[in-house]
């Protein structure tokens, strides 16, 4: 008990330090045309968003670049327009931090008919230092993201058409944008590759998917190469159907961590059912765990992962929320999750800006803040037609999170008790879980609240006081569980039963678990 009353008193004191959260939920039209959020960084005592931007005067697509204080208030803002073309922001995280101090930007530019893989060089002011673009007007040359390597110089992935086809393109420069090599990969398909990770023995491991030319069918690949862009191994991960994304980062442990979509099933034709997938590999690229998470939507894949310090992940992206819409013509809603080390789903959530149906709402890139919260950005579409009539402009979208991904104090009490965010007491009789002895001995028995009335399926999950979920129990129509507590072992433990079915991830009530 000795062990448990200190484990307690730590939890207060968390609690104390975390429960000054920052919360918000904002868009910023800053040019009059329309902006795009692909990267979000925090610093010292502002948030730091890249992406694209509508110059007002000629419509072609910048460099937009938005400065906000810690609560989300507009500081400043700039762009960069190329007098002779058209400037892109890469894929999601494709601004860095470098170790000077300031920051690369890898994209591309549009001018006279071709396109160019593109480096920026920013200082620590996102004033242009320098800029390198690579490519002839023979072949179309596309980056998507850059890194900065152990030599100090950068590496940038991306595409080429080079061969006829869509093949991947790996860069190498010098620590000022000199071009000191570049490989392609790819054969008779369509191969595309959004990012790139530097590895601990100076290789890189390549994200992207290939496209199968006639049917269109996209599957995942992932490319381990050394650090001259020899191939080392590769693997690829697909279905029947259309398998978006894929998002890798090199993980602690010297493995990898991978974020795609996978299509579940097309019932009717052009009508992709998915879901986000996560997958964890080895350092040779086994498959350790491979995983599903969330609701079942249209066309859902992951476009941000990373790894926690604690070993759990967290990734974003977006789906389509088609129910009711024939075709999947519906509108983008973006989603967040976070993972355990081992896979176990800790918190899925989606989001939108707005409550009003069909308006788009995107994510591109999550971030971890200094008060154990998320920082998460990308861009909202309003939809004249919809019932809120929003005749605005897209606009970038920038989200303030709590650890358990909430907008909000209180949308998860359960995971916020786990994390520290607050003690919130339950004070609605219809959310609380009966849970009987408390404390227990060698079992524990829980009633299904009064909240559950009318729902047929549930799930009960319990949680240690670090977040990581250790048991779940499907029940159907059952009033009460019985918990075998030796399994559990001695302890505080949380519980949470939510709604499984129709309305999936509902919750129904929570409570805690004293285990003698």
């Amino acid at each position: 008990m000795r062990i448990l009353i200190i484990i307690l008193v730590g939890l207060c004191m968390q609690q104390s330090v975390l429960s000054q959260q920052v919360y918000f939920n904002n868009r910023y039209d800053f040019y009059n045309s329309w902006e795009v959020a692909w990267n979000i960084i925090q610093l010292d005592s502002n948030y730091l968003m890249v992406g694209g931007a509508g110059d007002s005067l000629t419509g072609n697509n910048t460099i937009g670049i938005l400065f906000t204080d810690q609560q989300g208030n507009q500081v400043l803002e700039k762009s960069f327009n190329h007098p002779a073309g058209e400037e892109f922001s890469g894929t999601s995280s494709s601004l860095i931090q470098t170790v000077d101090g300031g920051f690369a930007l890898g994209g591309s530019i549009s001018t006279g008919g071709t396109s160019y893989a593109m480096l920026w060089r920013f200082n620590e002011n996102m004033d242009t230092l320098w800029t390198k673009t690579y490519g002839d007007t023979s072949y179309d040359q596309i980056g998507y993201q850059c890194k900065q390597t152990p030599d100090k110089g950068f590496v940038i992935i991306g595409v080429t058409n080079v061969s006829g086809n869509d093949d991947i393109l790996l860069i190498k420069t010098d620590s000022v944008g000199n071009l000191l090599w570049n490989t392609i990969y790819g054969g008779g398909k369509d191969e595309l590759a959004f990012t790139i990770d530097v590895c601990y023995n100076g290789g890189y491991i390549i994200g992207g998917e290939v496209i199968d030319i006639p049917s269109d069918n996209i599957d995942d690949w992932v490319i381990k190469v050394d650090s001259v862009g020899n191939v080392e191994w590769d693997t690829i991960f697909g279905g029947a159907f259309e398998d978006l994304g894929t998002f890798v980062k090199q993980t602690q442990d010297g493995g990898y961590i991978v974020g795609c979509g996978y299509s579940l099933y097309e019932n009717p034709p052009d009508f992709y059912q998915s879901k986000p997938r996560v997958i964890k590999l080895d350092s040779s690229g086994k498959v350790v765990w491979d995983k599903l998470y969330g609701q079942e939507r249209f066309a859902a894949h992951v476009l941000i992962i990373d790894e926690l310090q604690d070993g759990s992940f967290i990734a974003a992206g977006q789906s389509n929320n088609n129910k009711g819409t024939p075709n999947g013509n519906g509108w983008a809603i973006g989603f967040a999750l976070k993972v355990s080390a081992q896979g176990d789903s800790i918190w899925y959530r989606e989001y939108e800006y707005d409550t009003c149906d069909k308006n788009d709402d995107y994510l591109r890139d999550m971030k971890l803040t200094s008060d154990g919260g998320f920082i998460i950005a990308g861009f909202f579409g309003p939809r004249p037609a919809t019932p809120c009539n929003d005749t605005g402009s897209q606009d970038m979208w920038v989200m303030k999170l709590d650890s358990c991904g909430c907008l909000f104090a209180g949308c998860d009490s359960a995971c916020q008790q786990l994390v520290g965010i607050e003690d919130l007491q339950i004070t609605d009789a219809e959310l609380t879980l009966r849970i009987y002895p408390n404390p227990a001995g060698s079992i524990a028995t829980v009633k299904v609240p009064n909240s559950a009335e009318g729902i047929r399926n549930y799930e009960l999950h319990i949680y240690d006081i670090t977040g990581r979920e250790l048991k779940s129990y499907a029940m159907q129509n059952q009033p009460t569980l019985t918990i075998n507590t030796e399994e559990l072992g001695s302890g505080l433990y949380f519980l949470r039963l939510s709604a499984l079915g129709r309305q999936e991830g509902r919750l129904l009530g929570s409570g805690k678990l004293v285990v003698e």
